[in-house]
C-alpha cells in the first residue's frame, strides 16, 4: 500500500480548483510547500487543448516537481505529475506519496486522465499526443513510454513505507552512508563501541553519524537520542544483544517522519552489509520510552 505523506491539500487550492472552470483557466499548477499542497501559476484557455499544451512547458523548470491540473475540452480534468530528473530524492518521494491525497481531496470523479513526465516536452502538444496514442491503443510501448513506466514504478516504490521486518521490493531505498557513518558501524560490529546514533541530512541526502562510543548505563543511551527529530540507533544491550532503535518523535515534521520511515529498511540492509545482524528492533514515538525496563522487556 502506498505510504501517505501526511501532507494536506490547502483550502486555497481547493477553493481555486472549484472556481477555475468559470475563470477560463486551462491549467492550474500545484506544488508542495511545507506540509500542504498549494496553488501555483495558472494558464488561461486561449485556443484548443493541443494548442494550449504548447504553453505548459513555460510553467516548468528542470529541478522543481509540481502537479498540473489540466482542464480538458469536456470540462473534465487530467491530473499530471511532473518530476524532473534534476529534482532531489526527497521531493520525488513526496510528490509520489501525495498524489492520491490531492486527487481524493479535490474529487476523483473530476479526473478522467492521468499523466506523468520527467521532461518539459512530455507536456507539449507532441507529448500529449504520444500519451493519448498509448492510452487509446494496446500497441507495444515505445522506448520513451517504457522509460516513463520504469520511472513511475521507481517513484511509487520509493513512496512505500516498508514495515521494520518487511522484505518487500526496493529494500535499498536509502540515502548513501557517509564514510564516518560506515566507520562507526564497523566499529559497532567489532564491539569497539556499544552505541551509534545516526541521522539523515535531507539537504545533502546522506546518513550521518552523530555519536559513536560506549555508554555505561542504559539510561545514558536514552539521553543521547534527540527529542525533536527522528534518528536511528545501534545499541549493544549488555554486550550480547544487538538492538536497532528507530525513534520518531511526534514533534518532528511530517517530512522528516516520512523520510525516516521510508528509508529505515534500506538502512538496516546497508548496516547488515557492514557486518551487523540485529537481534531486536524497536520503534518509539518518544525517546523517554527507552527506559532500562523497556529495553530489558524486549530482550
Amino acid at each position: 500500500m502506498a505510504h501517505q505523506s501526511g501532507i494536506r491539500v490547502s483550502s486555497a487550492l481547493e477553493s481555486q480548483f472549484r472556481s477555475v472552470s468559470t475563470d477560463g483557466i486551462r491549467v492550474l499548477q500545484a506544488h508542495i510547500s511545507g506540509e500542504s499542497v498549494e496553488p501555483g501559476a495558472t494558464q488561461s484557455q486561449h485556443s484548443t487543448l493541443l494548442d494550449d499544451f504548447d504553453s505548459i512547458p513555460k510553467l516548468l523548470n528542470d529541478t522543481t516537481p509540481c502537479y498540473l491540473l489540466i482542464r480538458l475540452d469536456t470540462d473534465k480534468w487530467a491530473f499530471a505529475t511532473y518530476v524532473p530528473d534534476g529534482a532531489n530524492v526527497r521531493s520525488k518521494m513526496l510528490y509520489a506519496a501525495t498524489k492520491a491525497t490531492v486527487t481524493r481531496t479535490l474529487g476523483e470523479s473530476h479526473f478522467i486522465d492521468t499523466m506523468f513526465g520527467t521532461t518539459q516536452d512530455d507536456f507539449s502538444s507532441a507529448g500529449y499526443k504520444r500519451h493519448r496514442v498509448h492510452a487509446e491503443s494496446s500497441a507495444p510501448l515505445t522506448e520513451r513510454e517504457q522509460e516513463l513506466e520504469r520511472i513511475r514504478d521507481d517513484e511509487s516504490k520509493v513512496a512505500e513505507a516498508p514495515t521494520m521486518d518487511s522484505r518487500r521490493s526496493h529494500a535499498r531505498a536509502v540515502y548513501p552512508l557517509h564514510e564516518d557513518a560506515k566507520r562507526a558501524i564497523r566499529e559497532f560490529a567489532s564491539g569497539t563501541v556499544n552505541f551509534v546514533l545516526l541521522t539523515i541530512d535531507s539537504q545533502k541526502e546522506t546518513v550521518n553519524v552523530e555519536y559513536a562510543g560506549s555508554v555505561q548505563l542504559h539510561y545514558e543511551m536514552k539521553q543521547r537520542v534527540p527529542q525533536n527529530v527522528p534518528s536511528y540507533a545501534l545499541y549493544w544491550f549488555d554486550g550480547s544483544t544487538r538492538m536497532f532503535v528507530y525513534s520518531c518523535p511526534s514533534s518532528s515534521s511530517v517530512r522528516e517522519r516520512m523520510v525516516y520511515s521510508t528509508f529505515r529498511h534500506g538502512f538496516t540492509e546497508c548496516v547488515r552489509d557492514l557486518g551487523v545482524e540485529f537481534d531486536i528492533r524497536m520503534e518509539v514515538d518518544d525517546p523517554e520510552e527507552l527506559s532500562a525496563e523497556a529495553l530489558e522487556s524486549e530482550v
